[in-house]
């Protein structure tokens, strides 16, 4: 087990990302700290960064490194990005650190910050055909990113701070104050030729101005549960937030919920941008990521030095069921017993392939409610699996999984899924109920934790499901538990549930 801190030394705060390692390479966050230092400030008044705001670098990074010396971190990762880039006196300040404080300082260049941020995504999010858009201090980033790979990517000459103060949106915004900028984002952005050409499936937003829309919006809608990675909305609801901020002053945009109030002064320059970049491509498929540049420097941290798992929610469900000390065994056995039950029953429940994600999540960590406590450990797998760092997942997969596993005690347990009305349906429900059902049976088949059960094959008909399952030793036992699922199954499929034994020869 290893600790590693992250430092990033962005434009308008420092920040930093204290992980625990265990042996196969999956990593948790254990402490996170920010302190707001706008650096970008000086860059838009001036050509270095000032000797008071070093002063506050270098005390901040001096805390950093004290917590994690005494978190017991075996490495530091020290990064700055386009605050340092930028600046005149950054060969001064490098070597001042190194000098005070003993950290080496990794200056990014524009395609390893993009790179970074692209790598942090690429391994929280399942991503098609996307453009990645950061928009920070004094630039913003764009890249098309296609079949895991960035296929093309642009930096840009502004971003919420110098945008901000260059055409005074930092209070009042004034109509032809905010004309004037638009049309100056929009000139930049006409230059992209690939932009424009190109049909995007979404945009993924990272960064600060990413993040609260995102959070604006939730409170806007009342929105259930607060996990800002993966959160989705739409370029009617960037266009509605656009004209919300624009609207308001500085003292009223500090009391708008949602909103950083630290990020008020400079939010309408960075909704701008990001607004007009979700009009100019059209695409009305817009996700938040929380996971960005330190994420991205973690996750090669981990590659040079650990055989990572490809997939990103393998990657998360074995970590978890390692920190848990789950029983891995039987999880990967009641997840191949309920995926080839769903697969051979979808005639009746006609769910396809998009519930895969769920079935694994839901079954491989049915049990994990165990790590609080056995009594009534089904309800407890419903909070472990919604506020665990599970990559991948949608919210609405996150939301059916947790319920998915809840359900798998024989009793009569009614899921807490009521509060999550707005982000689950009817037929949501009903499926959760459909492949609830199966997960029952292959616990129960699998309840003496041996792999008992070989394999098995299934006979439909109009009254009846009949499995047949394949064992070398005898199996009655297991049958009994699977049985105890007969009513919820009669429920749900319609169906008398018969589970008989052929002995393998």
């Amino acid at each position: 087990m290893k600790r590693v801190g992250i430092i990033d030394i962005g434009s308008s705060s420092l920040r930093l990302m204290l992980t625990e390692v265990d042996n196969s390479g999956y990593f948790k966050i254990i402490d996170e700290l920010k302190t707001p230092v706008r650096l970008c400030h000086d860059l838009v008044k001036d050509c270095g960064i000032c000797s008071e705001n070093f002063s506050s670098i270098l005390s901040t990074l001096r805390a950093f490194k004290s917590l994690c010396t005494v978190s017991g971190a075996d490495k530091l990762i020290v990064v700055a990005t386009e605050s340092f880039r930028a600046a005149q006196n950054r060969d001064i300040l490098v070597p001042m650190i190194k000098k005070e404080l003993n950290l080496d300082v990794k200056v990014l260049s524009c395609d390893e910050e993009i790179y970074y941020n692209f790598l942090g995504v690429l391994r929280s999010m399942y991503i098609k055909n996307s453009l990645i858009v950061k928009v920070a201090g004094t630039n913003t980033y764009i890249a098309w990113v296609k079949d895991n790979s960035i296929i093309k990517h642009a930096t840009l000459p502004f971003g919420s701070v110098n945008l901000t103060y260059k055409y005074k949106l930092n209070d009042r915004v004034l109509r032809d104050d905010l004309e004037t900028a638009k049309v100056y984002v929009n000139e930049n952005l006409e230059d992209i030729s690939w932009l424009k050409e190109t049909i995007f499936d979404s945009i993924i937003g990272i960064s600060s101005t990413s993040r609260n829309i995102g959070k604006i919006d939730s409170v806007r809608k009342r929105y259930p549960f607060d996990i800002p990675h993966n959160y989705e909305l739409n370029d009617l609801d960037v266009k509605d937030i656009y004209n919300l901020v624009k609207s308001k002053d500085l003292k009223q945009r500090q009391r708008l919920d949602g909103l950083d109030p630290e990020f008020a002064d400079i939010v309408v320059g960075g909704v701008t941008i990001f607004h007009n970049i979700v009009k100019l491509i059209n695409c009305s498929n817009i996700f938040i990521s929380s996971r960005g540049l330190r994420e991205g420097l973690m996750y090669e941290y981990l590659k040079e030095n650990y055989n990572v798992i490809d997939d990103i929610l393998d990657y998360s469900l074995n970590g978890i069921l390692d920190i848990l000390n789950s029983n891995k065994n039987h999880a990967k056995n009641v997840f191949d017993i309920t995926y080839k039950l769903f697969n051979n029953l979808k005639p009746l429940h006609h769910l396809g392939n998009e519930f895969t994600n769920i079935i694994k999540t839901s079954t491989m960590l049915h049990d994990c409610g165990i790590s609080i406590n056995y009594y009534s450990h089904h309800k407890h797998s419903f909070y472990v699996i919604l506020n665990s760092y599970i990559n991948g997942l949608t919210h609405k997969e996150l939301i059916m999984s947790a319920a998915i596993a809840a359900s798998h005690r024989f009793n009569n347990y009614q899921t807490p899924i009521s509060p999550f009305s707005a982000v689950i349906s009817q037929l949501d429900l009903k499926a959760i109920k459909q492949i609830g059902a199966l997960l029952k049976i292959a616990d129960g088949l699998d309840r003496s934790l041996v792999g008992a059960i070989k394999d098995f094959s299934l006979n439909i008909n109009d009254k009846t499901v009949e499995i047949l399952v394949y064992s070398d030793i005898n199996v009655d036992f297991e049958i009994r538990q699977a049985l105890r699922a007969s009513n919820t199954f009669m429920e749900v499929y319609n169906r008398e549930l018969i589970i008989k034994k052929k002995e393998i020869i």
